[in-house]
C-alpha cells in the first residue's frame, strides 16, 4: 500500500535520504537545529527522520540480541558447532580486493534493501507503507501536530 505523491521540497528529500544512510544521525541533528531555531518540520521530513531513527534502533537492538544469544548458545558443547555453522551460513562474504574482505549478514542485506526501497520512495515523493511501523508513526506524529 502506498500513500499518494505529495509536494516535497528538494532539501527535505536530501535530509530524508541522508537520515536513512546515516541511520538517523543526520535526522537527529536536523531535529535539534529545527528545535533551536523554532522551525516546524513538515510531515514528510518528520516522518522519514523518525522512521530512520526507529529502524536504526531496531537494527541495533536486534544485532545485540542476536550476538548475545549466539554467545550464550556457543558455550553449550554440542550447540557450539551448530551455531558456528549457522553463523557461517548467514554471513555472505564479498571479496572486493584481495586486501579487503567485506562480509554482510543476510539480515543486514535485507535491511539495506528495505532502506534502498524507502530511498527510492523518497526520490519520487512517496511515503511507503511498512507494516506496524507506518501506523505507529502516523499516530505518533498526528498526536504531536
Amino acid at each position: 500500500m502506498q500513500h499518494s505523491t505529495i509536494k516535497v521540497l528538494p532539501i527535505e528529500k536530501i535530509i530524508s535520504i541522508l537520515s536513512y544512510i546515516s541511520m538517523g544521525i543526520v535526522g537527529l541533528v536536523w531535529l535539534l537545529i529545527a528545535h533551536y531555531t523554532k522551525k516546524k518540520l513538515r510531515y514528510f521530513l518528520m516522518y522519514n527522520i523518525v522512521q530512520s531513527m526507529v529502524i536504526a534502533i531496531f537494527l541495533a537492538i536486534f544485532k545485540l540480541t542476536l550476538n548475545i544469544l549466539f554467545s550464550i548458545l556457543s558455550l553449550i558443547p554440542f550447540l557450539n558447532i551448530i551455531i558456528a555453522k549457522l553463523n557461517y551460513i548467514m554471513t555472505v562474504r564479498i571479496l572486493v580486493i584481495p586486501i579487503f574482505n567485506l562480509s554482510f549478514n543476510i539480515i543486514e542485506i535485507v535491511i539495506y534493501l528495505m532502506l534502498l526501497y524507502i530511498i527510492i520512495g523518497i526520490l519520487v515523493s512517496r511515503i511507503f507503507f511498512i507494516p506496524f511501523l507506518t501506523n505507529l508513526l502516523y499516530k505518533l506524529l498526528k498526536q504531536n501536530s
